[in-house]
């Protein structure tokens, strides 16, 4: 809390001073915007998340769907659409439910809190949002906040009564300092990517600090993303204990043309240290040039490095095709040998998005594939692993899965219905690691005459599973700006073992729901931490 107060006053001395610099970084409050952001013609980054709300504004048919009439008063007051320097608003949320199939059956989730901004002129922009939350969570959810002792996305997870508190801060302060270049210095989440996952940089895990620094120029826009992570494995949720780390990142978005966009992707994850060998942020990764692997491999390899590609491209009116692949190691002659070796560390994302599908407007379609390799996103020092705040930053799944997905979303004028299914194919660890906890090094992999095994790892090996989400939800906008609205949705969830025990939630939920955070409720217990 005090931390929270602390961060407040900043801000808050900074509050003197007609559009935010940067949207929340939620598809529900983008969605109004996203035919046109992904539609014949833009010439928008879309891979690069959260968007500029002056490109976003710029685009000829952005849809700009005002709040309801009693929302509408308040926003003329002190909201978005207010035309001051000064704004400022509600975070609500009100939820009551049924796990169908869990010993406490009845759900509750309570939330509050604020968002406010402000201009310092035309080059500074403030803005600080927070939102806590009281509830009980559904049984595969309240399983996962006791396995990571973190609610997914929203910190970390007090045991309350018979549910759980917890709370997130965002905020930031941007500066435009020339016409290509933007400098972010907050608190947040990043994504990286056209999917509705990422295995580059995903928004699942919580806010961090961070450090971004966009060039934009010709058809290209270059992102340098420097982050400060946390480790909060053995620290008994004391958050003096938290052990820290680095990620300094490059992300290089080129428009090839109207239609195809090419990204590059490279990300390097350290640890700060400790008392033995204290380290901190190490300064030879400013380098603001692409390619870390240099740099890395100068200073003796300790790191983690990771490198990654994508493709997009723009098919028809508003049809995206897109590719993400994403390396950790590499050898090509054991790739191809196809023997399962341990180090073929990758991963590879293929989909297709449709925006006013088959020309009815309002009617989104998705369509997603990914598979990840065993031990992907896990390191030798697992304090450098791919993950903050016990939660990976790529896909919540960690390693050692497929999964396939199909997304259908419908709107109209404040009427927004959906649904959703994906099916994935995941493997276990057991007393050894198979791949499957990116917070287990590789080296405690199956033994064999005392030595570790290297070869033989696909996934889905030793204990498969499959696990099956399907979700519908309708909903009736209040606020836009925040995605609040009225929802009503119902979830279906089973975990099945072959040769086993089959697991089942049915989960109902009404209320007002604020969607200015992406939340992701198809998530799975990967790992245990102590």
């Amino acid at each position: 809390m005090r931390a929270l107060w602390s961060i407040t006053f900043t801000f808050g001395t900074l509050l003197s001073m007609a559009q935010p610099a940067w949207m929340p970084l939620s598809r529900l409050v983008e969605h109004p915007y996203a035919a046109a952001m992904h539609g014949k013609g833009s010439t928008m980054h879309t891979a690069i998340r959260p968007y500029r709300r002056s490109e976003v504004m710029a685009l000829v048919g952005a849809d700009s769907l005002r709040p309801t009439a009693a929302w509408n008063a308040l926003d003329r007051w002190a909201g978005a659409g207010n035309g001051r320097r000064f704004r400022f608003g509600p975070l609500l949320e009100a939820t009551g439910g049924f796990d169908a199939n869990a010993q406490n059956t009845f759900l509750v989730r309570s939330g509050g809190g604020a968002w406010l901004e402000a201009d310092l002129g035309s080059k500074f922009h403030v803005h600080l949002n927070g939102m806590g939350w009281q509830e009980r969570l559904p049984r595969y959810l309240d399983s996962l906040a006791g396995a990571t002792q973190v609610t997914p996305g929203e910190g970390y997870a007090e045991t309350s009564g018979d549910g759980r508190s917890h709370y997130d801060l965002q905020g930031h302060l941007s500066w435009d300092p020339g016409k290509y270049f933007n400098i972010t210095l907050g608190r947040g989440r990043n994504f990286f990517g056209e999917g509705y996952r990422s295995l580059h940089l995903s928004d699942e895990a919580y806010s961090y600090p961070y450090l971004r620094i966009t060039t934009t120029f010709w058809k290209v826009k270059y992102v340098n993303l420097f982050s400060q992570l946390r480790d909060i494995r053995g620290a008994g949720g004391d958050p003096t204990r938290f052990a820290k780390k680095y990620t300094s990142m490059h992300y290089l978005s080129w428009n090839i043309s109207d239609r195809v966009n090419l990204g590059i992707f490279e990300a390097i994850v350290w640890s700060a240290g400790d008392s033995l060998y204290p380290r901190g942020f190490d300064v030879q990764y400013l380098n603001p040039v692409i390619f870390y692997r240099p740099v890395e491999f100068a200073i003796g390899s300790p790191d983690n490095a990771l490198l990654g590609g994508a493709l997009n491209v723009r098919a028809g009116r508003s049809t995206t095709l897109y590719l993400q692949v994403m390396l950790d190691e590499f050898l090509l002659e054991q790739v191809r040998s196809g023997n399962g070796w341990y180090a073929n560390k990758q991963a590879v994302q293929m989909g297709v998005m449709a925006r006013n599908a088959f020309r009815v407007d309002g009617l989104d379609l998705r369509g997603e594939w990914n598979l990840v390799r065993p031990f992907m996103y896990t390191h030798s020092d697992t304090r450098q692993n791919y993950a903050h705040f016990a939660q990976p930053l790529a896909h919540p799944y960690g390693s050692n899965f497929q999964e396939v997905l199909v997304h259908v979303d419908r709107s109209k004028g404040r009427w927004d219905l959906g649904a959703r299914a994906s099916m994935a194919w995941l493997g276990s660890d057991s007393a050894a690691s198979y791949g499957n906890n990116i917070f287990r090094p590789e080296s405690d992999r199956p033994r064999s005459l005392g030595e570790p095994v290297n070869f033989g790892y696909r996934i889905g090996m030793n204990g498969p599973y499959t696990l099956f989400h399907a979700e519908a939800r309708a909903g009736w906008t209040l606020d836009p700006h925040t995605a609040t609205r009225l929802q009503a949705s119902v979830l279906w969830r089973q975990r099945s073992v072959p040769n086993g025990p089959t697991t089942d939630d049915l989960v109902l939920r009404l209320g007002l729901v604020c969607h200015f955070r992406e939340r992701y409720v198809d998530q799975e217990v990967r790992y245990r931490l102590q």
